[in-house]
């Protein structure tokens, strides 16, 4: 595929019109890069922001055809994001989502250890990974994802290491991030955050898991592309991606009422297999220069109040 800005870096982004990946990549694009998205336009993606300003491929990236589409690209860096991402819908359905997951991981690392420009590979993970925290996860913990959707990602991250160990082409040029729960304009309206935002606006009520009891890290979306730009660059291992924001959910919605001045309403749910609490040591991320734009309070009233 030609590309639109020859002298540019080349950037491929996998999952490139997903909620958190559809600001990486107007960052990427409106920085003057050369962006190719691969995205299968599934349930939760935003093709209106294609505009023209960078290259789309609609393709399924579990799809091995993905594989000669990123060789023939030979980029720069890639960013792998695509993936299944609904806790909920892989409790209902694990064997597609954990398929789909593994063999998209599997072709972007397989496709990569042929791109003889290849500087960095960033492959996309979660906290989930972990499993359930009783105290902070650095990177060098032992993960023990509890669902099929963090068992896929879990996978991802244990192909991350075999190539980057294995292929000399891939030596050295492999990072990883562990994001917290990312929030914002775009977000899939099923999540947390974006229920309350929905809730404030027409007053519907929010089903609320387990009493309300579970215990997230929040960090606002604007953080995200500058942080992987810098990791991009800088990145090669594992990164936790959290300003350590925690709330429960009950805590969460008193926050987000105190600070929208309007009383939210809830209703009872339940979800199975639930870790309750998820938690990162941030550290690493924090020594190799990251400073957030936002922090939570100040990312929390421009997402609630615009």
């Amino acid at each position: 595929m030609e590309s639109i800005k020859p002298n540019a870096p080349r950037l491929v982004i996998t999952g490139g019109l997903g909620f958190i990946f559809s600001h990486v990549t107007e960052y990427f694009a409106k920085k003057g890069w050369d962006v190719l998205v691969l995205d299968d336009l599934s349930e939760g993606s935003h093709p209106e922001i294609i505009d023209g300003s960078f290259r789309f491929v609609e393709i399924d990236c579990a799809d091995t055809k993905v594989q000669d589409l990123i060789i023939a690209e030979n980029p720069d860096y890639i960013i792998h994001a695509a993936a299944i991402s609904d806790v909920d819908f892989s409790i209902r359905d694990p064997e597609y989502t954990m398929t789909q997951n593994i063999n998209a991981s599997i072709n972007v690392f397989e496709a990569a250890r042929f791109c003889h420009n290849l500087k960095k590979l960033l492959y996309v993970s979660t906290d989930e990974v972990y499993g359930e925290c009783e105290a902070r996860k650095d990177e060098t913990e032992i993960i023990f994802p509890r669902n099929p959707y963090s068992t896929s990602k879990a996978v991802g991250s244990l192909i991350r290491l075999a190539y980057d160990n294995t292929y000399f082409s891939m030596k050295g040029k492999t990072c990883e991030t562990r994001f917290c729960n990312v929030f914002g304009k775009r977000q899939d309206a099923r999540k947390v955050l974006a229920r309350i935002k929905k809730s404030l606006e027409d007053g519907s009520p929010i089903p609320v898991h387990n009493g309300g009891t579970g215990y997230r890290e929040y960090i606002y979306i604007k953080n995200i592309p500058p942080l992987l730009d810098m990791l991009l660059h800088k990145g090669d291992r594992v990164y936790n991606v959290t300003l350590n924001d925690g709330f429960t959910v009950e805590n969460l919605i008193k926050k987000c009422s105190e600070v929208a001045g309007k009383e939210i309403t809830i209703t009872e749910s339940h979800r199975p297999g639930m870790d309750l609490k998820y938690q990162m040591d941030n550290t690493r991320i924090k020594e190799l220069g990251w400073t957030p734009l936002y922090n939570f309070e100040e990312g929390l009233r421009e997402y609630l109040l615009t």
